[in-house]
């Protein structure tokens, strides 16, 4: 994909509200709850509580399969995988998951199948400083968890 410097990051990232979204194209529960979602950042963004910046770890099956949807959805991604060592920012979806307790059923081979809090889709909202300030568990709740994006905390602007 285009990758880019971690200044056009921040630029992008400036004032908006950021989550990480974990999902695949090939789970279906993802593709139901996508329209939902680009939707609910459309009426965020109207509304004046925007730009929601959604960032997406991708589960998918490689990393052609992240590139589509990721231009679909017009969405930054991270890195998909696991981080090269020679990758200063060290931040991939790999280590991302790990992280946050977040992958698909089926990567419980590669993460373990104790631990997980949650499968995908899932979003986590994070604060100005990087941090989790919100958990939106749309595997169990589809797109009724999108009601619990902290929109009016000021501390989800970057």
């Amino acid at each position: 994909g285009n990758e880019m410097s971690s200044d056009q990051v921040k630029e992008r990232l400036a004032n908006s509200r950021v989550a990480l979204y974990f999902a695949a194209g090939w789970c279906p529960m993802c593709t139901r709850f996508e329209p939902s979602l680009l939707k609910f950042r459309q009426a965020a963004l109207d509304s004046g509580k925007g730009p929601l910046e959604i960032i997406y770890v991708s589960s998918d099956r490689n990393e052609e399969s992240q590139k589509q949807r990721v231009k679909q959805m017009d969405m930054m991604s991270v890195q998909f995988g696991s981080s090269s060592s020679n990758d200063a920012s060290g931040i991939a979806a790999d280590e991302l998951k790990e992280h946050y307790k977040i992958w698909a059923g089926s990567e419980s081979t590669k993460f373990g199948f104790l631990g997980r809090r949650s499968g995908v889709p899932a979003l986590v909202v994070l604060d100005k400083n990087g941090k989790e300030l919100s958990f939106l568990p749309a595997e169990s709740q589809g797109p009724r968890a999108l009601g619990s994006w902290p929109l009016d905390d000021p501390n989800g602007i970057w």
